[in-house]
């Protein structure tokens, strides 16, 4: 299985499953924004918070896909130990 053989790809699979799963925790029902929408005379101090809360929601997928992607350009060299094992069986032997 090529999946395996090197660092990165192992890397990028962890940070591909965890931000999944990140992602579906944090689809739940948004109730403090509707809570402060429904609020008749939201203040600029109130929504504060939340407005935080939202570009800090927004940045942190943006860097898990920037890390993802600089993974897939800039391949970084290793190889794991199922690698080296698979490249001395695929490499014919001398002699």
């Amino acid at each position: 299985m090529g999946l395996l053989r090197h660092y990165w790809v192992i890397a990028k699979l962890l940070i591909t499953a965890i931000a999944t799963l990140l992602l579906l925790v944090h689809m739940q029902p948004v109730g403090h924004l509707a809570e402060a929408a429904a609020r008749a005379t939201p203040a600029g101090g109130e929504l504060e918070g939340v407005r935080i809360q939202l570009i800090a929601d927004a940045a942190a997928p943006v860097g898990v896909l920037l890390t993802a992607a600089a993974l897939s350009v800039f391949k970084p060299r290793g190889v794991t130990r199922h690698g080296r094992r698979r490249r001395r069986e695929e490499s014919p032997l001398p002699g």
